[in-house]
């Protein structure tokens, strides 16, 4: 009787050691998965910005030189570009903390969404319904 409860308890044991290594590794595929998924936005967000960066460059130079033609002076017409230029940047930074805060709150939206997207299909796998 008592070795019977002893391997019961054993079994039980490694039982409750297997479900905590798994929980584990399920949280680590978790943090993967969510690391990876703001990686891959961030890396998206970074090439649109520097592509969205080119195209304004060359849209000022290109300004530039129309002014320039304007004002009949090469000087006159790259300096109304750098005018512009500091406008954006004074903007920018009067500007930041809203800025920083609509960042920080799209990818707070955008992680939310993800999990109540996730928790959906967990939903329906654990429901009985084929996904397909």
């Amino acid at each position: 009787m008592q070795a019977d409860s002893r391997q019961f308890f054993e079994e039980v044991k490694q039982d409750a050691v297997k479900y905590a290594e798994l929980k584990i590794e399920l949280l680590k595929l978790g943090t993967y998965e969510r690391t990876g998924k703001v990686i891959s936005v961030l890396s998206y967000g970074i090439i649109l910005t520097a592509l969205t960066l080119f195209f304004l460059m060359m849209t000022f130079i290109a300004l530039g030189f129309f002014l320039s033609d304007v004002f009949d002076s090469l000087a006159a017409g790259f300096a109304v570009v750098a005018g512009l230029w500091l406008l954006l940047i004074a903007g920018v930074i009067l500007f930041r903390k809203k800025i920083r805060n609509y960042v920080l709150n799209f990818v707070i939206a955008t992680l939310v969404a993800n999990d109540k997207k996730r928790e959906t299909k967990d939903e329906t796998n654990t429901s009985g319904d084929s996904i397909g």
